[in-house]
């Protein structure tokens, strides 16, 4: 079975050629040079960082003639256009699970390197000088989790283990949310501002779909307390950057963290990345050696039902 992997990741295009042997896997790091292969593979594994949104449109998706299978390396898909691909029959699967520790560890990370001011800290050590940065501790803040699924579940229960207030924000909560989720309160996203207008500390752990482009801009910044700490371990286009800037300019922000720039990967240029209050990762949320090998595993145990003709793990309904 042929197999391409559209990924701009090497450990990931390493591991899942490893554990994908012996089906030929061909490594695709641009569209250009997915729709070379796209002709002759059968099946499409999609890593969704660094690619736009609907990478995989339709022009992709009719030049994939012997195409049986969409198989994304994560939870998400937005790299993929999949109305058009289950109008084409072709089923678009996920494997939803297998990296949530790793992100929710790494975005708590993220927040307690910008609650300690880790990269001033930085900066004063290779300066030759001491303790002359003024921290916060996380201990009976209120902490904003916007996306409150499997990881913001798990981020609630680490904000209550710092003794943090918790205030989830889901599209549509339920009456037993809070007690699902351990958070203090859970909102809908149509009371997102009331919940950033409560929080020291915001985590954006959501998918990115047509509702959720720029879902930080101007006005939510102007709700947020002055000094409060943003993390983004989502996708880079939930922050409006004109807004963000101005709220940084504006001094509203307390530091700003993410795991996912607007074009990935980041210009080593780019004027915000000298930004003190700054915190960028290259996209490593996910990158536990433990969640690679759970997501190479639970990709190739698709792969092996598509092959006996087993009902696929992980179709995405659209």
């Amino acid at each position: 079975m042929k197999i391409a992997f559209l990924s701009k990741t090497e450990i990931n295009i390493r591991y899942l050629t490893e554990g994908l042997a012996p089906h030929p896997v061909t490594a695709c790091r641009s569209r250009d040079e997915l729709m070379r292969a796209l002709p002759d593979i059968e099946v499409l594994v999609v890593q969704n960082q660094g690619f736009a949104h609907n990478t995989v449109d339709a022009e992709c998706l009719h030049a994939a003639k012997r195409l049986r299978l969409i198989q994304h390396h994560g939870v998400a898909h937005d790299a993929t256009d999949a109305r058009e691909a289950a109008r084409l029959g072709i089923p678009v699967a996920t494997i939803p699970g297998q990296n949530s520790r790793s992100v929710a560890e790494h975005a708590f990370f993220l927040l307690l390197a910008l609650a300690r001011r880790a990269r001033e800290s930085q900066d004063l050590v290779r300066a030759g000088r001491m303790g002359e940065v003024e921290c916060t501790e996380l201990e009976g803040k209120s902490l904003c989790v916007v996306g409150i699924g499997t990881i913001g579940t798990m981020l609630a229960r680490m904000g209550k283990g710092f003794s943090m207030r918790v205030i989830g924000v889901r599209r549509n909560p339920s009456a037993g949310d809070v007690q699902r989720t351990g958070a203090d309160l859970v909102l809908g996203v149509d009371r997102l501002r009331e919940a950033l207008a409560m929080a020291d500390g915001v985590i954006l752990s959501l998918p990115l779909n047509a509702g959720t482009f720029d879902l930080i801009s101007d006005r939510e910044f102007q709700v947020m307390k002055p000094g409060t700490l943003l993390v983004n371990v989502s996708r880079g286009p939930h922050v409006n950057r004109p807004a963000l800037e101005a709220a940084l300019r504006a001094g509203r922000l307390g530091g700003f963290a993410t795991d996912a720039w607007w074009d990935e990967p980041a210009d080593p240029a780019d004027p915000l990345l000298r930004d003190a209050r700054v915190i960028v990762t290259p996209h490593t949320g996910g990158k536990s050696i433990e969640s690679i090998r759970r997501s190479v595993r639970a990709v190739r145990d698709n792969v092996e039902r598509l092959e006996r003709g087993e009902p696929l793990a992980g179709v995405v309904a659209v």
